[in-house]
């Protein structure tokens, strides 16, 4: 008997969780639908294990959109890092790389930034914070194609950056 009560304890428990997340779901959809790459939004945010328990408000989703950018942020510094550690560098390759680099470590600050001031509610700060992040990686994009060390790959990375970035920005405004 104690079996079957905690069998149904158990099915009413995921009933319940699995109800919760598709509220957040369509939470998630009708925020990301509005956004310039509706299923990047989508796919990123949904990726995100707190997606699911933690994305019940739309601050919460907010947060988590600003996240995937910074960790996106923080796997291209990574990615840059490891670009460096090749000794065949041409100068101003590696003169790129290393602004690039900064650019991308100011990045992951100025989004760290913008999710203490969505903690805080405050849209405008948060509005601030992303373009600055925005902004140091449009250096970063300038340089790669004005000064040499054009890499295919850092290229697409920043397309991918800039575009949660601005997924970001579109959930920032329609909360404000």
């Amino acid at each position: 008997m104690m079996k079957q009560f905690t069998g149904l304890i158990f099915l009413c428990i995921i009933s319940f969780f699995s109800i919760g997340g598709n509220a957040d779901s369509s939470l998630i959809s009708d925020l990301c639908k509005h956004c310039d790459d509706p299923k990047l939004c989508l796919s990123t945010i949904k990726s995100r294990p707190e997606s699911g328990e933690f994305a019940a408000t739309n601050n919460q989703i907010e947060i988590i959109a600003i996240s995937v950018a910074s960790s996106d942020a923080s796997a291209t510094s990574a990615y840059i890092k490891e670009k460096l550690s090749h000794e065949d560098l041409e100068p101003a390759t590696e003169a790129t790389f290393e602004d690039c680099q900064k650019n991308y470590q100011d990045a992951v600050e100025q989004l760290d930034d913008s999710i203490s001031a969505m903690l805080a509610d405050a849209h405008a700060e948060v509005d601030v914070w992303l373009h600055a992040a925005i902004s140091a990686i449009e250096s970063c994009a300038t340089e790669l194609e004005s000064r040499g060390g054009n890499d295919a790959e850092l290229s697409k990375r920043n397309e991918v950056f800039f575009k949660l970035c601005k997924n970001a920005l579109v959930i920032n405004k329609m909360l404000s």
